[in-house]
């Protein structure tokens, strides 16, 4: 069906990326309400790849999908702020070991508190079937852009 300038309905629905930016903003908004000083989304989102015995600078920046200088000025901004700190790997004397601070490991909580908080809204509002399946839909588009089979 076609309106007046031309354009079918479809063409005039906000586009999928832009649905799930929007879906996004419910969390960012959340997580900026309750952020800790210093901190940006992206920080808890990259402080939440830490495991408690710490890891590779590298290896972190591998799993955040960061480039080795982009994760060195992450790490050293959350270092400034008192969120991490940064080691020798005892293992290896060229590269470094990056373990969070106590604020660091609250921050990490903070951020997967509101993750859960904002799926079990989701989940509420859709119901637990539609959002299993949109769960599902959107691990399958993702699985599309990894390099590596069975990683999520």
């Amino acid at each position: 069906m076609k309106n007046v300038n031309g354009k079918s309905q479809i063409d005039m629905q906000p586009s999928m990326p832009a649905l799930l930016i929007g879906a996004f903003e419910n969390f960012r908004t959340a997580l900026n309400a309750a952020s800790l000083p210093g901190l940006r989304p992206s920080h808890y989102r990259v402080m939440a790849l830490i495991p408690a015995e710490g890891l590779k600078l590298s290896e972190l920046a591998r799993r955040a999908d960061i480039t080795k200088p982009g994760i060195g000025q992450f790490i050293a901004h959350l270092q400034r702020e008192g969120y991490v700190v940064l080691d020798r790997n005892p293992a290896d004397n060229r590269s470094k070991i990056v373990t969070l601070t106590a604020s660091g490991v609250a921050a990490a909580d903070l951020s997967r508190q509101l993750i859960a908080e904002t799926e079990e809204h989701w989940a509420t509002i859709l119901g637990t079937d539609r959002y299993r399946e949109l769960r599902q839909t959107l691990l399958e588009l993702k699985a599309l852009s990894d390099p590596e089979p069975n990683k999520s």
